[in-house]
């Protein structure tokens, strides 16, 4: 499938089911094997293709090989999961602004913060390097335990709320739209590099489409 009819894909099926995760926060199985488990345990529980649950703190996602899930926040915010991936839902509340908190253990995903109506959000990512605070962003993040966690912030909402990465070792980064960063252990030190977006970086998530705004222009190849 071309990347482009599969982020239309994404994006209609998301629309479809915008209305139900005004109720709270929705996990879908947009193809493929995808997995949850509730709070109160395993056995990991199987969704149909096409079908849909609703996520409850602490609940956790997967996907298996080939396949792509999606999760709609109350906000109208999104999060895409793509193969072999693990996400869990610690949690999610919406007042004046919305607060939630996922912890991302393996595989790719895009994140679709939104603002809708003047609203503001403030999103929560830890991975095994650190964490990833965004306002909103859209942005794609892959955590593997060999290569280490990826960060491509595509769009801002708001060029004055960057994307801010803090690692375990105190070490803190502020990205902006068109901005990368590869943090990663090399010899036994964490280490990190921000540099400005390239298209081999943007293909390394091309199983999620292309992105639908890129501050800056197009990347460097």
């Amino acid at each position: 499938m071309k990347p482009g009819l599969l982020a239309l894909l994404v994006l209609t099926a998301a629309s479809g089911w915008r209305a139900d995760a005004q109720e709270g926060r929705i996990l879908q199985n947009l193809h493929g094997s995808v997995t949850y488990i509730t709070a109160s345990g395993p056995p990991p529980r199987e969704l149909a293709p096409s079908a849909s649950t609703v996520l409850f703190d602490d609940d956790v996602a997967q996907t298996g090989t080939a396949s792509m899930a999606a999760v709609l926040l109350a906000d109208s915010s999104q999060i895409i999961m793509a193969s072999n991936s693990v996400l869990k839902l610690d949690s999610f509340s919406q007042d004046a602004i919305a607060h939630a908190h996922f912890v991302i253990s393996n595989g790719k995903m895009r994140f679709r913060v939104m603002h809708p109506n003047g609203a503001r959000a403030d999103y929560r990512f830890t991975t095994p390097t650190g964490e990833i605070a965004v306002r909103g962003t859209e942005c794609d993040v892959s955590v593997d335990a060999f290569d280490g966690v990826r960060v491509n912030v595509y769009h801002l909402s708001d060029p004055a709320l960057p994307v801010h990465v803090t690692m375990t070792d105190g070490s803190a980064y502020d990205l902006a739209g068109g901005q990368k960063i590869w943090m990663r252990w090399v010899s036994g030190k964490l280490v990190a590099r921000v540099s400005m977006l390239t298209k081999a970086e943007i293909d390394r998530f091309s199983e999620l489409g292309p992105p639908s705004t890129i501050d800056g222009g197009a990347p460097k190849r």
